[in-house]
């Protein structure tokens, strides 16, 4: 009997430390007390599944650093990691930080669809692994082709993003032959629910489910969604995958003998015990980022703690309109819109560079589009598809929940007032918009402000894609509201609700 024991992560979006920034007290999260959790041995492996090296306060600021040896990649190498894939977040800050993390790394980078054209980049389509009991493993690497949706074009000039299946249909036959054992790392998710099968998406997005369906992978480490997955079967193929921030991990244990005889797996939580030396290594780092984070940056003459999401999207949010206040005031345009994430910190009154990177965890640029009122109505129906009411009570469509939670596709609007009525069949209307007092028509045209991610049509806002840019600010989010703070030391909070909500049973 021969074994193979696997360690999986993914998405840990740069969580270092046992922290999550939002206070300091240490939490049962963070790559230090992850690694720190493994026991290695020569018949074990172990893989990260991409999303790395952003998401946190810590690669906000170091991704300002200059260094030639990326701290997330030392981290990794502590871990003993053997394998990583790519996520679409690793390129969010361009090609020498993503290459600076690579050539850092001990471990092998397996990505199929990432072509590197420069050719200087430890990107290899897959790798095969002679364990010690000599079981040989393949191990097959590919990503999500949505970055070429998401990521700013910059980002993107050294690499092409090629089609996710086709990728893995051109090798898949080369490495599987060769091979006992197939593992496949792939930064995405399912299109399907994995109880009832359901179709939940028909864009290339997350193609996991037809991964099972048309390859016969032993075993599929998914990433992206940040599901819950801690172990089952689909068509034959074994499927696991992580929740984010470095929160949990997979372990995997695998019995062969002329043939795969079980798979067990489970999540597990890490304990808070930290990698010693690690974490001394890079505390001056994160000594650094504590102290930015709770310098002052402002004022508000109100507090502006979320409420959950339904309620905010019912009535309205303050919040929501403090930021759209800000992406206005950047960009001047006539309307706004944005969306939160899915954990919201806020603010107090008195604001710090913590509240900000905290309540705005992603490195969104703006762009500004030339938009009519029927693309404006277009996108205020697709927001109105968050809500479901069964006659009796409001609550979030599954749409929005399921396979991932996605509440940052449902987007606050400001300076314009429109109503949504929401009717018992599950299809929803938007009955009125006016602008400046006045109901809009199809052929009015207007200015709308968002961030990138949406205007690159993602969530269902793919109607954008046609319309004209007006103007790019490449400036991040967390920087734009930290530069409106200077000038406004003292911000008057917009106080107007712009949503209103009927009900029809």
């Amino acid at each position: 009997m021969k074994n193979l024991k696997i360690y999986f992560t993914s998405d840990m979006h740069g969580f270092v430390y046992p922290t999550d920034y939002t206070n300091n007290d240490d939490k049962h999260l963070g790559m230090l007390n992850v690694i720190n959790s493994f026991t290695k041995d020569e018949n074990t492996l172990i893989i990260d599944g991409g999303d790395t090296i952003q998401g946190s306060p810590f690669t906000t600021f170091i991704s300002k650093k200059d260094f030639e040896v990326h701290p997330i990649g030392k981290v990794l190498n502590q871990g003993k990691y053997d394998f990583v894939t790519l996520g679409n977040h690793d390129f969010n800050y361009g090609y020498d930080y993503l290459a600076k993390y690579l050539n850092t790394l001990d471990a092998t980078c397996v990505c199929a669809n990432v072509e590197d054209k420069t050719g200087k980049l430890p990107i290899l389509p897959y790798a095969i692994k002679t364990l010690g009991n000599g079981l040989k493993i393949g191990i097959l690497g590919f990503t999500t082709d949505f970055i070429n949706i998401w990521e700013q074009p910059q980002n993107l000039t050294n690499f092409n993003i090629n089609d996710t299946y086709t990728s893995v249909k051109k090798v898949f036959d080369e490495v599987r032959s060769q091979v006992d054992i197939l593992l496949g790392v792939y930064h995405g998710g399912f299109e399907k629910d994995l109880d009832t099968e359901k179709i939940l998406s028909t864009s290339n997005e997350n193609i996991a489910y037809k991964i099972c369906e048309d390859f016969n992978f032993d075993i599929l480490l998914t990433g992206h969604q940040h599901m819950d997955i801690g172990g089952q079967y689909i068509n034959g193929t074994y499927i696991v995958q992580t929740p984010q921030n470095a929160f949990r991990f997979i372990e995997l244990n695998l019995e062969y003998e002329e043939k795969i005889i079980s798979i067990k797996s489970e999540l597990k939580t890490a304990e808070i015990n930290p990698n010693k030396e690690m974490f001394n290594e890079l505390l001056p780092y994160e000594k650094e980022v504590q102290k930015w984070l709770d310098s002052p940056v402002g004022f508000l003459d109100i507090p502006l703690n979320p409420s959950t999401h339904i309620e905010m999207a019912l009535s309205g949010s303050n919040l929501a309109n403090f930021i759209n206040r800000i992406q206005l005031d950047a960009s001047d345009a006539d309307i706004a819109c944005t969306s939160f994430a899915n954990s919201i910190k806020g603010f107090n009154t008195d604001v710090t560079v913590r509240d900000i990177v905290s309540t705005y965890v992603y490195p969104n640029t703006l762009v500004v589009y030339e938009v009519t009122g029927e693309i404006l109505k277009k996108a205020l129906s697709r927001s109105a598809e968050y809500f479901y009411y069964d006659g009796k009570e409001v609550r979030i469509s599954d749409s929005f929940l399921k396979p991932k939670v996605e509440h940052y596709n449902y987007d606050y609007f400001s300076n314009i007032e429109y109503t949504f009525t929401l009717n018992s069949n599950g299809r929803n209307s938007v009955d009125s918009v006016k602008f400046n007092g006045k109901e809009i028509s199809d052929n009015d045209k207007f200015t709308l402000v968002m961030n990138n991610y949406r205007a690159s049509g993602a969530g269902g806002y793919e109607f954008f894609k046609d319309c004209k840019i007006i103007k790019e600010i490449q400036i991040e989010m967390p920087e734009i509201i930290i530069n409106y703070f200077e000038k406004h030391k003292k911000v008057i909070v917009d106080k107007t609700k712009y949503i209103h909500v009927k009900l029809n049973k």
